[in-house]
């Protein structure tokens, strides 16, 4: 009877002494080291990058007090307003510059990294959930929307946060798991619309799998949400956003694929082989899994599977038939899913050696990808701050004709003073009542060239060639007096012609 008990007490005691660092799960420390490494890769290059069009609008409204912030929402945001009522406060806090703002999305990509193994411990299994993790910490895709002061990381953090609690549901049914599911689908719905699209596929299936009265309340709380949201989805529904009409679907598909891979490498000629390299990666997955995963992981990895088609499957269907809002960061909710299946073949049981190979091929390729972006300025976000130096002061009112358009017009009022805001919500700078300018700059780009012979009275006064662009600055002599559309016309003449619509900015002097 003895024996036992001392027994007993000599091995609480020896636990009592094992260090803690020994009493904690290898892979909890292999998460934290993944974790952050993937937090570096965030925050140490946040500012690096200018802000673009996006981020230049959402920057001039985060500024405002927080009902004209909420007023410009409404009308000119296309998802629902639950990022900016956050991102409203952050900004008070720490600024709307590029690291301040830009800060709390590292902060949401940082935290999709453990949310990802969460989801793949959940449904598949701890190691999956690693990999998957790994993937969310090295993927380009995943560390430049986490640079980008926008929704799309708050969307990651609550699609894979309710995407963790339906897993949650449906292996261990209990009140709490729904109404936490229930939780955070509501705020993800609140997020982005493509949500909708993977609450709408986890509700069927928990539904099939609960028949019950609480999971009727549960939807019904969802769809009240979905429901109030409906005036604005239908007012920029029927006003899509421009640009989707200059790109055919069917190249937009074969981004998809490359872009949740490789990030902006899309943009190169690797996009051609964007839907072979994704059958090819799938074909992969299914013998892997097939052959070496067991009954449960199978299962898990089609849950996942399921939710990841729904979300990138059902707005290609919707596209075909004529509602188009096809692109690849509005699929977002649909990358932790994904992420949770590859998991799943390359941590196969039966397969482990071809689907450790699979994980090293695929990390080695993410960490190719994020090289290449970060050393090859057209991979990255325009360098509007770099223009916006080579334009230096304004030392009297000056026209600065951009020709990247639109596109130039909201990141150039952020980044020279002087510019009156020229982006959405406010009234463009069209007027053609005529303006007095001593100075013409043209932001074109660095293969075209200037005219060989400048006309009469101006003077080029600086040339710099900035990661792409072209920064040329005149001095009139004689002070023109012209429209924004005849300074537009003018600047043809000098360097070329611009594609359709430049912008024609009028910055004034700065106090």
């Amino acid at each position: 009877m003895l024996i036992p008990a001392r027994t007993g007490v000599a091995s609480a005691a020896r636990d009592d002494a094992t260090p803690w660092r020994l009493r904690i799960p290898a892979d909890t420390w292999l998460l934290a080291g993944v974790t952050i490494v993937g937090a570096v890769l965030r925050f140490t290059t946040l500012a690096s990058q200018s802000y673009w069009f996006d981020e230049a609008q959402a920057a001039h409204e985060l500024h405002l007090s927080f009902g004209a912030m909420l007023h410009l929402w409404s009308a000119d945001e296309p998802n629902p307003p639950l990022y900016f009522v956050l991102a409203w406060p952050w900004a008070k806090l720490f600024g709307t510059g590029a690291a301040g703002l830009r800060s709390l999305s590292a902060l949401l990509g940082t935290a999709v990294i453990p949310i990802t193994y969460l989801c793949g411990r959940e449904l598949v299994s701890r190691r999956a959930g690693l990999v998957a993790a790994a993937f969310a910490a090295l993927s380009p895709f995943m560390i430049w929307y986490s640079q980008e002061a926008r929704e799309y990381m708050l969307t990651a953090a609550l699609a894979g946060a309710s995407v963790l609690f339906f897993a949650r549901t449906w292996r261990r049914p209990s009140r709490r798991n729904l109404a936490w599911w229930t939780v955070f689908s509501g705020l993800a719905l609140l997020t982005q619309y493509f949500v909708g699209f993977l609450v709408a596929a986890e509700a069927i299936l928990l539904l099939y799998r609960l028949r019950s009265r609480a999971c009727l309340v549960a939807l019904g709380a969802l769809a009240a949400v979905q429901a109030a949201l409906i005036p604005h989805l239908i007012t920029h529904a029927s006003h899509p956003a421009s640009w989707i009409d200059g790109f055919p679907l069917s190249i937009r598909v074969q981004q998809v694929p490359v872009t949740f891979g490789l990030g902006t490498l899309y943009q190169s000629s690797l996009v051609s082989d964007g839907l072979l390299g994704a059958a090819v990666l799938a074909g992969c997955v299914i013998v892997l899994l097939v052959i070496g995963a067991d009954a449960a992981q199978l299962r898990g990895a089609g849950l996942a599977a399921l939710l990841a088609g729904a979300v990138l499957l059902v707005p290609l269907a919707l596209a075909w038939l004529g509602h188009d809002y096809y692109e690849a960061r509005a699929l977002m909710p649909g990358w932790i899913p994904l992420a949770v299946v590859i998991g799943a073949a390359c941590t196969a049981p039966r397969a482990r050696a071809p689907g450790a190979a699979l994980a090293l091929v695929l990390l080695a390729a993410f960490v190719y990808a994020g090289i290449r972006i970060d050393h090859s300025p057209q991979y990255q976000r325009p360098d509007w701050s770099g223009v916006a130096a080579a334009l230096g002061r304004a030392s009297g009112t000056r026209a600065i004709v951009a020709y990247d358009g639109v596109f130039a017009t909201a990141p150039l009022a952020i980044y020279l003073p002087g510019v009156p805001w020229n982006g959405p919500g406010q009234t463009p700078q069209t007027g053609e009542a005529p303006l007095t300018v001593r100075e013409l700059d043209i932001v074109g780009s660095t293969a075209q060239r200037l005219t060989p012979r400048l006309p009469a009275g101006v003077k080029l006064i600086g040339s710099r060639a900035v990661n792409g662009y072209l920064v040329d600055r005149f001095e009139l002599t004689g002070a023109w007096h012209l429209t924004r559309a005849q300074l537009g016309a003018r600047a043809t003449t000098l360097l070329g012609p611009a594609p359709p619509g430049p912008a024609v900015l009028i910055q004034y002097p700065s106090t």
